[in-house]
């Protein structure tokens, strides 16, 4: 019976009140948690849609004019040049679903794993049909011609998709809090695709295997690489 009471009693006695910090203490808090912060504001979707399809532009441009200087024919780097323009109207539609709208509004996780596979076997199949013809694989993996030559435009090729790639995680950098490492593989696979679609207006070359090595493939290793570098970098 005394415990109740004691209990009863114990309740109705009011809670302490808080007690607040000196206004010195305060004011320090606040002075160290604002130190350095100012109004910026991001650049908006359409801002970053419109820088990344201008970069992509520029790079085929200049590697038209790297072809024209080489003096490829008329008639092959307007070929390419098509070709390159309608692989950046690829790039517009996957940036705008991939990365451009809102992370809640960007389709669902298969749509976008199935537009990173999708796309490089799409950009392959059009490798092939540009093709002219296709050397027996021994020959051309030990011949040296064939060989040398794969490496060198490989190695070239590679380093404008790595641009390309790079430029495009720079620019979208910070915007996807979901899942950052699925819109880095998107990036990264797009910046290959615009790199290979421009190297095609300057390299001469029409054979099958070299188009798919020294073109083709580094749409599926910079998407590996972006699957990496998106959870480091596009992630908030």
């Amino acid at each position: 019976m005394s415990s109740n009471h004691e209990e009863d009693t114990m309740a109705e006695i009011p809670w302490p009140q808080p007690v607040e910090p000196p206004p010195e203490l305060t004011e320090a808090i606040r002075r160290t948690c604002t130190q350095g912060l100012g109004k910026k504001r991001g650049w908006s979707s359409a801002q970053r849609l419109g820088l990344s399809l201008l970069i992509s532009g520029g790079l085929i441009l200049l590697l038209h004019y790297a072809g024209i200087v080489r003096g490829r024919p008329e008639t092959a780097l307007r070929a390419a040049l098509y070709g390159a323009l309608g692989w950046i109207v690829v790039t517009a539609v996957v940036l705008f679903l991939g990365l451009a709208r809102p992370p809640c509004r960007r389709g669902s996780r298969a749509l976008r794993i199935g537009i990173v596979t999708v796309v490089p076997v799409l950009f392959f199949t059009y490798l092939g049909f540009a093709g002219t013809g296709r050397v027996p694989l021994n020959e051309f993996l030990f011949s040296g011609h064939h060989a040398g030559w794969a490496i060198g435009c490989g190695a070239i090729a590679a380093f404008f998709g790595a641009i390309a790639a790079g430029s495009l995680w720079f620019v979208w950098r910070g915007t996807d809090p979901l899942t950052p490492g699925l819109s880095g593989a998107l990036a990264g696979m797009t910046g290959g695709m615009v790199g290979a679609s421009a190297m095609g207006c300057a390299c001469a070359a029409t054979e099958t295997w070299h188009l798919w090595a020294s073109h083709g493939l580094m749409l599926v290793g910079l998407s590996l690489v972006g699957w990496l570098v998106g959870r480091r970098w596009l992630a908030p």
